[in-house]
C-alpha cells in the first residue's frame, strides 16, 4: 500500500509526522456465534408477534403466565441491547499500521477505552499463523509479533486478510529499523569524524569540508 494516499488520514494519539498505513478490525467470525443466537431470538420474537392472540388467551385470568411473560419480554429485551452492543463494539475496536507504530485500540461503547502501541523497531519477528479449513476459506488468521527487548507477545487475533497485513507489517518494520539504522550510522561517523577534525555530516550522509566529496552511510557500513 502506498502511504504517501494516506498523509490526509489521522487518528487519536497521532505522533507529530507519523503517517497512517492501514488499519484492520477483527474478522466478523467471532460474531458468527452472535448472529446465529441473533437469528434464533428473531424467529422466536415472530412467532411470539404471529401468536399473540393465542397468548392473551393463555395468560387471562393467570397471575404466573402473566409473570413468567414479562420475565421473557425483559430477558429478551436485555439480550437485544446485548447484541447490538457487542456489535458496535465489533466495529469501534480496531488496530492500526503506521510507518512508525502498530497500535490496539480496545474500546467498548460505555466503559473501556485504552491504545496499546509496539514501535516497528522493537519487533524482532512477525509470524502469521492459518489453522483449520475455515481460516482458510474465509482468509482470516492471527499475527504474532516478537519483541527484541524483552520475551513479550503481542498477538492479534482473527485479523482479517491475514496474509496482506502480515506483508504490511513487515515491510513497515524493515523500512523503520533501516532509518534508524542510518540515523545511528550517521551519528557514528559524525561521531569518528570529529575525533579526527575537519568533517561532518549532512543529511544523513558524510562530506568532507574541503573535497565536498559525498560517502554513502551503506557503503561505510559495508567496508567497515
Amino acid at each position: 500500500m502506498n502511504t504517501h494516499s494516506n498523509k490526509d488520514r489521522f487518528f487519536k494519539g497521532q505522533q507529530a509526522g507519523e503517517e497512517f498505513v492501514c488499519f484492520f478490525r477483527h474478522h466478523w467470525i467471532e460474531l458468527l456465534k452472535d448472529i446465529i443466537y441473533f437469528s434464533i431470538f428473531l424467529i422466536l420474537g415472530i412467532l411470539t408477534i404471529i401468536g399473540i392472540e393465542k397468548i392473551k388467551l393463555v395468560m387471562r385470568g393467570s397471575y404466573e403466565m402473566k409473570l413468567l411473560f414479562l420475565i421473557c419480554l425483559v430477558i429478551g429485551n436485555f439480550y437485544l441491547h446485548k447484541f447490538f452492543v457487542k456489535l458496535l463494539n465489533h466495529f469501534i475496536n480496531i488496530g492500526i499500521i503506521t510507518d512508525r507504530r502498530i497500535i490496539d485500540h480496545k474500546k467498548t461503547v460505555f466503559l473501556r477505552d485504552t491504545i496499546d502501541s509496539i514501535d516497528m523497531a522493537q519487533i524482532q519477528n512477525i509470524e502469521k499463523i492459518e489453522e483449520g479449513l475455515l481460516s482458510t476459506i474465509l482468509d482470516f488468521g492471527d499475527i504474532k509479533i516478537y519483541l527484541s527487548a524483552s520475551d513479550a507477545v503481542k498477538t492479534f487475533y482473527t485479523v482479517p486478510n491475514a496474509k496482506f497485513h502480515f506483508r504490511c507489517i513487515n515491510r513497515q518494520k524493515e523500512i523503520r529499523q533501516m532509518a534508524m539504522l542510518k540515523e545511528r550510522l550517521a551519528e557514528r561517523i559524525d561521531h569518528e569524524a570529529m575525533e579526527h577534525g575537519g568533517i561532518k555530516t549532512t543529511n544523513n550522509h558524510v562530506q568532507d569540508i574541503h573535497t565536498l566529496t559525498p560517502i554513502d552511510p551503506e557503503e561505510y557500513m559495508r567496508t567497515n
